[in-house]
């Protein structure tokens, strides 16, 4: 399964140009057609050490075009053997609106079955985009020892930080929150919260 910050993170925008009036792309056009491979005779098949491949003397092609009439930027993106889905928003996560819960935005993962609730969120201190630089905390769920459905949440992003949930390190770390909503107000006062005060043996 993919994790939600591979879901939002790591995706690089096609640019256009840096004086377009309008950046965004108006035409999207895809195009498949199949390719030959040249092999010594018409019944040889390809063959090759690359797993991948089925060997077959044809193959599918995949073209992708995207036109920007305002900068007049075109992106054509060319693959072979792909695999294509068209899928929703509710079934990836991205792509969602932030909900907001106190002070923080939730943005939602992939659900764990179709048609349920994300079972990760990541959390930021405000709706305007989710970026590994505006990322403040995430909420994880899991189940307990008894099967109970609790949530983990980290705050407060740390390459050096003591915890690590999903990929991610972070300074805080709280366990065995019972409700989404009690995980992000967690995350949304860590910075408020009276902190443990360091005790110095002498």
């Amino acid at each position: 399964m993919q994790l939600i910050e591979e879901t939002y993170f790591g995706w690089d925008p096609l640019t256009h140009t840096v004086d377009c009036p309008n950046p965004s792309w108006d035409t999207v056009e895809l195009r498949r057609d199949e390719g030959a491979r040249p092999v010594a005779t018409g019944d040889q098949l390809h063959a090759c050490a690359n797993a991948m491949c089925s060997h077959a003397t044809a193959f599918g092609r995949v073209q992708l075009r995207l036109l920007c009439r305002d900068c007049s930027t075109v992106h054509t993106i060319n693959g072979e053997g792909l695999t294509e889905a068209c899928t929703h928003t509710s079934l990836t996560g991205w792509g969602q609106a932030p909900r907001q819960v106190g002070d923080v935005w939730l943005w939602p993962g992939r659900p764990a079955v179709a048609g349920g609730e994300p079972h990760q969120y990541l959390v930021t201190h405000q709706a305007a985009t989710v970026t590994p630089e505006t990322l403040y905390g995430i909420v994880t769920r899991y189940r307990d020892a008894d099967g109970t459905s609790r949530w983990i949440a980290g705050a407060v992003r740390d390459d050096q930080g003591e915890h690590q949930v999903s990929s991610l390190r972070w300074r805080h770390r709280s366990a065995g929150l019972t409700e989404l909503d009690a995980a992000a107000e967690w995350i949304a006062t860590i910075d408020t919260a009276p902190q443990r005060p360091l005790v110095v043996a002498v």
